[in-house]
């Protein structure tokens, strides 16, 4: 074994002045954002005064409970993979539509949230 210890190369860093730092600037893709949550807000009010202003049918379609089942584990497993892919500020507008999605019984809005959480899963993936 040897005593010597290693040499380290040590570099001194001289000052010469100040650093500035510029602020962050709006990205193009806020934009895209932004027109992306207004559309789909403006589509989900349209729906939901569509809604009301349809007569209520006495008799209901038949629900398919496994066609139902399925379509909400696909539409659970395709938020997961937007929680883990987008930023939070594109992330809220997805969350509202899984928050319709969850928590409406009208087959219409359903139909329309799960769609925009699917498209944009599978955008994701680079899929059509």
């Amino acid at each position: 074994m040897s005593d010597k210890k290693p040499k380290f190369k040590v570099k001194t860093v001289k000052f010469t002045g100040w650093v500035t730092v510029k602020p962050r600037q709006k990205k193009p893709e806020t934009e895209r954002r932004d027109d992306v949550e207004r559309r789909i807000n403006e589509e989900l009010e349209f729906l939901m005064e569509m809604e009301d202003r349809i007569p209520k049918k006495k008799e209901k379609e038949p629900i398919d409970y496994e066609m139902e089942h399925i379509l909400e584990l696909c539409i659970d497993g395709a938020m997961a993979d937007l929680r883990r892919a987008l930023p939070p500020e594109e992330l809220e507008i997805y969350e509202k539509c899984y928050r319709f999605y969850k928590r409406t019984s009208s087959k219409i809005i359903r139909d329309y949230a799960a769609e925009q959480i699917l498209r944009r899963a599978a955008n994701l993936r680079g899929e059509k």
